[in-house]
């Protein structure tokens, strides 16, 4: 494929598949690695998906974040590689990670890098800011909240 066939089928990654699942069949290879940083400090964890359990994700990420819109920031490919800048916001409807829903709407910002093989995808690479979300739930203090209090315990 060429460097722009591989851009559009990431764009239906973004645009097409959360909204419409059935898309998943034609941009997901039958088999494919998700690599995501779960915990700081720890190499990524992998999981074997297939567009059926692609399907599912998407199905529960939309019951959880209601309203849940991702932008496109900027878009950069090379050979069988694309790297996405995007943007996302959503409001907190449902469980999340043990946190009940709190009604909130956040913003997110993350980079994902994809391999494409065969005319689908077959890796994704997830990399989005879990401290930032966390703190608009209001789970973690804001950054300069804590540093506040820090520096207060140390005079």
């Amino acid at each position: 494929m060429s460097i722009e066939e591989n851009k559009k089928l990431v764009r239906r990654y973004f645009e097409g598949a959360p909204y419409n699942p059935d898309d998943c069949d034609e941009i997901f290879a039958p088999t494919f690695q998700f690599h995501a940083i779960v915990h700081t400090g720890v190499t990524p964890q992998t999981v074997e998906c297939t567009p059926e359990s692609e399907k599912v994700f998407y199905e529960q990420h939309k019951s959880i974040w209601g309203g849940w819109h991702v932008k496109i920031e900027e878009m950069i490919a090379e050979g069988d590689r694309v790297m996405v800048r995007w943007s996302s916001r959503g409001t907190h409807l449902g469980e999340s990670h043990g946190l009940p829903p709190t009604g909130k709407q956040v913003t997110n910002t993350g980079i994902n890098i994809f391999r494409i093989e065969d005319g689908k995808i077959a890796e994704v690479w997830d990399i989005f800011d879990r401290l930032w979300l966390w703190q608009q739930l209001g789970v973690l203090p804001d950054i300069k909240e804590a540093l506040a209090k820090a520096r207060e315990a140390i005079l």
